[in-house]
């Protein structure tokens, strides 16, 4: 019974991971497009700058367009490993002790990602009032960047904390 539930877990989690896999090419593609549009708007400000017409809506675009990319890369550094973590601990201990430090390590960053997801959440309304200066959009705009990357983020970590067991025991039952 504890072997199929295992097997079922492990299929499971390698179904999320081609989710993942799939969620990696468009957040890919999103922070590039991102990039893109920042640095097209901070060139107009600088050419118009130059001809004495500086644009008033440029700088805020690309303050804001700088939030999203800081979540939507966030989460696409997440997935290539590339935050920063401390292995020394989970590679100098025996391996249970190990194994719960890495647990926890991607518990913590998950349970903190989805405290700051809710909260975002619950401003919602509150930010759907307020506008931004010189576009004129909803702060609400503003703050789903970084909701969607706070909520992949959060996921993302959960299933590194899930499979540092899942993985483990579906190892076991393999040899």
């Amino acid at each position: 019974m504890l072997i199929d539930n295992v097997i079922r877990w492990g299929d499971i989690m390698k179904s999320i991971e081609k989710i993942f896999k799939k969620l990696d090419k468009a957040f890919e593609l999103a922070s590039a497009i991102i990039l893109s549009v920042m640095v097209l708007s901070i060139t107009l400000q600088v050419i118009f700058r130059l001809l004495d017409k500086p644009l008033a809506w440029s700088v805020e675009l690309s303050q804001y367009l700088f939030v999203w990319l800081t979540f939507i890369a966030g989460y696409v550094g997440a997935r290539r490993a590339q935050h920063i973590g401390v292995e020394y601990f989970h590679t100098h201990t025996p391996k249970p002790i190990g194994d719960f430090l890495k647990f926890i390590s991607n518990l913590l960053p998950a349970l903190y990602f989805g405290v700051i997801f809710y909260y975002c959440v619950s401003l919602w309304s509150k930010l759907m009032a307020q506008r931004t200066a010189m576009l004129k959009i909803p702060m609400a705009f503003i703050y789903l960047g970084m909701m969607i990357g706070l909520f992949m983020m959060a996921i993302y970590y959960l299933y590194l904390a899930l499979n540092v067991y899942i993985s483990k025991e579906n190892q076991a039952k393999e040899v």
